[in-house]
């Protein structure tokens, strides 16, 4: 006959075992979930993009490229995610170009802005360690008016 209390008892401490390895491998949980918070993207905060936009300044063609500039804002760049290399973003120093320096020269600052938005010409431009994206502010421009 053979004694099944044994097997009871090391059943026992096996279980007990793999509790503490469990719960000791889990133990530093906070500082981990830390970690994740400090590295993950998503989660750090977005710098704010400043556009001035008065529509009672504003001319009837700037009003017309600003407001296609933000239907594509709110309706095709809020599904695509933010893709752009650029701080302002590409739509934003469009907004920003058009209001400051009017419809034809913004909308040709804007046309180079996009052109220039794909990575190769990365080191002109000064990094945003935060956001991790290049800084090409429409203040630059001030001499083109």
């Amino acid at each position: 006959m053979v004694n099944y209390s044994v097997y009871r008892w090391l059943a026992l401490f096996c279980t007990f075992c793999v509790c503490v390895v469990m719960f000791s491998a889990f133990g530093d949980e906070a500082a981990d979930f830390a970690f994740i918070q400090e590295v993950n993207p998503i989660t750090t905060p977005k710098p704010e993009e400043v556009v001035r936009f008065n529509p009672q300044e504003a001319s009837e063609l700037k009003l017309v490229a600003t407001g296609l500039i933000r239907l594509y804002q709110k309706f095709v760049s809020s599904q695509d995610g933010p893709s752009c290399q650029f701080l302002p973003s590409c739509s934003r120093f469009g907004m920003g170009c058009i209001q400051e320096y009017g419809f034809v020269r913004g909308v040709l600052l804007a046309t180079d802005r996009l052109i220039r938005c794909n990575g190769s010409q990365s080191s002109h431009y000064h990094r945003n360690s935060v956001a991790d994206k290049y800084i090409d502010p429409v203040s630059d421009y001030a001499e083109l008016k």
